[in-house]
């Protein structure tokens, strides 16, 4: 018995639209066929005729089009379609002679082709306006589906591209801080609690899918203080902000592929004088988060235009780009004769 309930509901349920859509259906039937004054009296052979366009309707919708129309059987698919509206126009008629025994004008055209041609049409009217709702519902529900899966696959895709941004910062400062315990560093102690902090944000803050702004500027000011103990007094290195950068919230690790690079290629490579200037520049009106980097050259590099910046850590955040601000974000990158320059314009709004 409980069983049989949920099924009840089940079908009650998923089904109401459609209940409601023939009962008022069959309340424009009634008003239709009923003598002026006596709308009463048409309720009772319309529900018969809803009853008969309504068969023809799911036999159509539920066996014709998936077995015939979408198998592009359309001569098939038309016959079926026309011997089961002609079959159900005799029962249609055996109950209007029936319900309406002594009315002569049903009496001497129950039977005539103008009364089949008439009814069929009537029912065919009814099939093609079932058949679009269905056809549209169906496209409606692919169309969910479809954003459901490739919002599924961008978050897959955004998740791994992610994962490719911490093993490598992990490698290199692990790496840095090994280097410092060899020559007993008094900076090393300072550098593990930057470290700690650096992890804890990307253990516990970066798998949500935002972050508040200053969480990520603290973030890059303990990584650029970490590579300031590392360096030292070889480079001058600084990050300012500009604009109120409160009750912001972006993609976290957005910027820490553009920081890596601008050691790797400038700071690192430069044995001497060498410099990196990072800005943040935050315009609540424009609603626009503009980030630059900038760092000197090597001297074997100097005019060198054709000296590539990147290599996979700028694939990898292009394509973050592309996911998180599509049509949002505009990332220009110059390599002049002096520097490397990388500018992130974003709209955050």
């Amino acid at each position: 018995m409980a069983a049989y309930t949920k099924f009840y509901l089940f079908v009650l349920r998923n089904n109401l639209y459609h209940y409601f859509f023939w009962f008022v259906y069959w309340l424009i039937i009634a008003y239709l066929i009923s003598p002026q004054g006596a709308y009463y009296s048409g309720l009772f052979p319309a529900f018969f005729v809803i009853l008969l366009h309504s068969l023809v309707s799911y036999f159509n919708i539920y066996l014709l089009i998936p077995n015939l129309l979408y198998k592009q059987q359309y001569i098939y698919y038309i016959t079926a379609l026309f011997l089961s509206i002609l079959l159900v126009c005799f029962p249609l008629a055996i109950i209007i002679s029936s319900i309406f025994p002594g009315n002569d004008f049903l009496a001497a055209n129950i039977w005539t082709p103008f009364f089949f041609v008439a009814n069929s049409l009537y029912i065919l009217l009814t099939v093609s306006f079932t058949s679009l709702i269905h056809l549209f519902a169906e496209w409606y529900r692919k169309e969910r589906a479809n954003k459901e899966l490739e919002r599924i696959n961008t978050q897959n895709e955004l998740k791994y591209l992610k994962s490719q941004i911490n093993p490598h910062f992990l490698f290199n400062s692990l790496n840095n801080l090994y280097a410092m315990t060899l020559s007993n560093s008094p900076d090393a102690p300072d550098m593990v609690l930057r470290l700690s902090s650096i992890l804890r944000y990307l253990l516990y803050e970066t798998s949500e899918t935002k972050v508040p702004l200053d969480k990520e500027i603290n973030y890059l000011k303990d990584l650029l203080e970490l590579e300031k103990i590392r360096v030292g007094d070889r480079a001058d290195i600084s990050f300012e902000i500009i604009g109120d950068t409160s009750a912001v919230e972006i993609e976290p690790l957005l910027f820490i592929n553009f920081v890596e690079n601008s050691f790797k290629h400038g700071v690192n490579s430069v044995t001497d004088s060498a410099w990196m200037k990072m800005v943040l520049k935050v315009d609540k009106e424009k609603n626009t988060l503009d980030f630059t980097i900038e760092n000197s050259k090597p001297v074997e590099n100097l005019g060198n235009k054709n000296d590539s910046i990147g290599g996979i850590g700028l694939v990898n955040v292009k394509k973050r780009l592309k996911l998180l601000y599509p049509n949002k974000h505009k990332l220009s990158l110059l390599n002049d004769n002096e520097k490397y320059s990388v500018n992130l314009l974003l709209h955050i709004g």
